[in-house]
């Protein structure tokens, strides 16, 4: 636990830093300084097992993007060794479609697909490439949907970042995609508010930032099933066709960090406890090249835990003190 009586229950690890696309938003996990070293499997394996002393149950693997890692079934089979819970994982689509049974085979239980958009041209803006490598890529990530559902990863994810003025009117037509591409597996589409950090600070933000509260306000009218989920308090809908869609809601949202269960670990080896923020990282690399005990890790990734604080806090109701974005 936290003091703020959060507990840490999941690990969200990235395993590197590198991605073949060039999402023009991405918040690159936080991470300002991104160094070439990575964490071997080995090295995974024993500190998540640390962490699971302390509670730990759950993990989700992240990039960069994660199938760029040639060790990736090894790291998901290591990991799966040590009983989780749960083990997710974050992919655009790369190399998912021809490995996604071997995924699942090795201890893959669900995972989150990057799709912006269903519409070609759009991708191509949103990722950075020309429309015919979009367009080829585009049908890429489709045929890892299909994979993953076939495979038995459940849920499946749609994980699309809502852009004002490029794809807020896609709702309809990511409903309509979900309910196609589902069959055994539940696909549930994740509407994601633009962060403001990494690539998406400054103009970035303030040309395409899009609050929410819209979309959720007609979806919610359209529901026909509605919960709360305790993870960073999100919502989540089911559709007359089926389809669950799910708002990630953190800029502004003191409700979503303090639903937060989650710590990052970095590609390099360094604790991160907030997204936002990098100068309360706690480096733990070294000392486990350099034999640290079991203990030691212990040590320092309970250092990582007190220093975790909520970003956005809730305003102070008495008084004329209020939180504003970032203060401590």
């Amino acid at each position: 636990m936290d003091r703020y009586s959060r507990p840490v229950r999941g690990l969200r690890i990235s395993v590197t830093s590198a991605c073949d696309l060039r999402c023009f938003f991405c918040h690159g996990e936080g991470l300002e300084d991104k160094s070439g070293e990575l964490m071997t499997p080995e090295e995974i394996e024993r500190i998540v097992r640390v962490a699971m002393e302390l509670g730990v149950d759950s993990v989700k693997l992240t990039g960069g993007e994660p199938m760029m890692r040639s060790d990736i079934l090894e790291i998901v089979s290591r990991l799966n060794g040590l009983g989780l819970r749960d083990l997710s994982m974050t992919t655009n689509g790369f190399r998912f479609a021809e490995m996604a049974r071997d995924l699942r085979m090795h201890g893959l239980k669900r995972v989150n697909i990057s799709l912006h958009s269903t519409r070609p041209d759009r991708y191509a803006m949103i990722t950075g490439l020309d429309l015919v490598e979009a367009a080829r890529r585009h049908s890429q990530v489709l045929e890892a949907v299909r994979a993953a559902v076939e495979a038995g990863l459940n849920p499946v994810k749609l994980n699309v970042v809502i852009l004002r003025g490029i794809n807020d009117d896609e709702l309809d037509d990511l409903i309509r995609l979900a309910e196609e591409l589902s069959s055994s597996s539940e696909i549930v589409v994740q509407l994601i508010e633009l962060v403001g950090c990494g690539l998406a600070a400054g103009k970035g933000l303030e040309h395409h930032y899009l609050p929410l509260s819209g979309l959720e306000e007609r979806v919610a009218r359209m529901a026909v099933a509605g919960i709360t989920r305790s993870l960073h308090y999100r919502s989540r809908y089911q559709m007359p066709n089926g389809v669950w869609i799910e708002f990630v809601r953190p800029s502004g949202n003191h409700l979503f960090c303090m639903n937060d269960t989650r710590l990052r670990i970095t590609h390099d080896g360094r604790f991160k406890p907030c997204l936002m923020r990098s100068d309360n990282e706690v480096e733990f690399l070294t000392a486990m090249r350099s034999g640290a005990s079991d203990e030691e890790l212990k040590r320092l990734f309970l250092r990582a835990v007190e220093a975790r604080e909520p970003f956005w806090k809730p305003p102070i109701k008495e008084g004329k003190v209020r939180w504003s974005v970032g203060e401590k």
